[in-house]
């Protein structure tokens, strides 16, 4: 049984990830889709995208294109492992590079190297197990990596676990100011989604907000990378708001921050996150949702096509049942993708993790109840759900804009990650506008 359901799971995910045609051969419109951009330089349509992902840090000093493709040259397409390793050894290659700059005195070199080499970092840990030590040892010399690096930045940075919730419980995360000036700021709080860290949302955002003079406070909510670095057991939960307020909390403390100039901006899922917690406290002065993210279920349903939500949930497939199956039955990369799954949600089993996946959904009174000025940032060719999503968001929301970007801007997948800085002269030239 086991066996012939393996077989099943292998099919319905290389049909999921991969482009369908009709009779004709034109490509079908997906619900949910990465972008129109492929390099098409692994087969592997999900390691493809994640290597776009990387090359989109570029803009921000987070990676160099050279360095990624010739680390791309020796990864096994489709192996978790071998792309892991391959980003390891660049990671550790760049800290070693970025340490003997810094002792020969060129502290920029130095921090340039750094700022790769945790990005690299990232890159190693997204492909890691959820449940090893190492994948975790992995994410903290990003962030031990991204510390030493930013430190020789022109901005102050500083390492911060925020208070939340029980004793000895935190949020991890980074406050970084301008260096120039003095007084209170508007102030730019960002978190990522699913699987980003706190330390990619700088390449992400953060840097673009500082030299637009934004303090930046870089954060991970319940469940996040960063935040399971410190808290392996640590879960998404569908209502951020505690958390959000947790933050805002630290945020209105810090004598460098303007109480009536707070922004929040989320990633991918982080827009789900963002939404959910704007919801909660009025404190906040705008929010950026990218992209504005308000039924997970849908969303994720749509990437696998109800034939195959079907197949998941007639079975209680558990995660030491997926650990248990051979490479033939089930590859590793699809292994990889639902023991993350499982992991995130904190449920043992896929059935499970699919149904408390209903309960991260805005509902209309709550978006309706959304105050403060509200910006829904997707690109047109992320799938029909992401747009009909993000326009039901711009609807209900009372202050809500929407900035759909098409694909002759050059910004066609996920997040922009192909042209970042029209994703940030969008996000931040707006959000300028609001606390002018």
């Amino acid at each position: 049984m086991i066996r012939a359901l393996g077989i099943l799971l292998f099919l319905a995910f290389a049909l999921a990830l991969h482009p369908q045609t009709d009779a004709e051969g034109k490509e079908i419109e997906k619900g949910l889709s990465r972008g129109s951009v492929m390099l098409s330089w692994f087969k592997d349509v999900e390691m493809d995208f994640q290597l776009l992902r990387s090359l989109g840090a570029d803009a921000a000093g987070g990676g160099a294109a050279g360095e990624l493709l010739v680390t791309a040259k020796g990864i096994a397409d489709g192996s978790p492992a071998s792309w892991s390793a391959a980003f390891l050894a660049l990671a550790e290659r760049l800290e070693a590079d970025g340490n003997t700059r810094l002792e020969r005195g060129h502290k920029v070199s130095a921090m340039e190297s750094l700022l790769r080499s945790s990005a690299y970092f990232r890159a190693a840990e997204y492909y890691g197990d959820p449940s090893a030590p190492e994948t975790a040892q992995t994410g903290m010399k990003c962030r031990d990596v991204f510390l030493k690096g930013m430190r020789l930045a022109a901005w102050k940075t500083e390492s911060v676990l925020i208070p939340f919730g029980r004793e000895n419980d935190f949020l991890p995360g980074y406050f970084i100011t301008p260096s120039r000036g003095s007084g209170r700021r508007k102030t730019l709080l960002a978190q990522s989604g699913f699987d980003g860290t706190a330390e990619e949302m700088y390449f992400a955002i953060g840097k673009a907000a500082l030299e637009r003079g934004y303090n930046v406070l870089l954060f991970e909510g319940p469940g996040q990378t960063g935040k399971r670095r410190f808290h392996p057991n640590s879960t998404f939960v569908p209502d951020t708001a505690p958390a959000l307020r947790a933050v805002m909390d630290f945020a209105l403390a810090r004598p460098e921050v303007h109480p009536g100039k707070i922004a929040l901006y989320g990633a991918s899922f982080g827009g789900y996150f963002a939404l959910s917690g704007a919801v909660g406290d009025p404190r906040l002065g705008a929010v950026i949702a990218n992209s504005p993210l308000i039924d997970a279920q849908e969303h994720f349903f749509a990437g696998m096509g109800p034939q195959f939500v079907a197949m998941f949930q007639s079975q209680n497939l558990t995660a030491e049942e997926i650990r248990a199956m051979p490479e033939e039955e089930l590859p590793a990369k699809y292994k990889f993708s639902l023991l993350n799954l499982c992991a995130r949600y904190g449920k043992p089993s896929v059935k499970e993790t699919f149904d408390v996946m209903r309960d991260f959904r805005l509902r209309e009174d709550q978006l309706r109840s959304l105050k403060m000025p509200a910006l829904g940032l997707v690109s047109e060719s992320e799938g029909t759900v992401p747009m009909a999503q993000a326009r039901r968001f711009a609807e209900l929301a009372p202050r809500a804009a929407l900035h759909i970007f098409t694909e002759e801007s050059g910004a066609n997948i996920h997040c922009q990650l192909d042209n970042m800085p029209l994703s940030w002269a969008v996000a931040l030239d707006w959000l300028d506008e609001q606390f002018r």
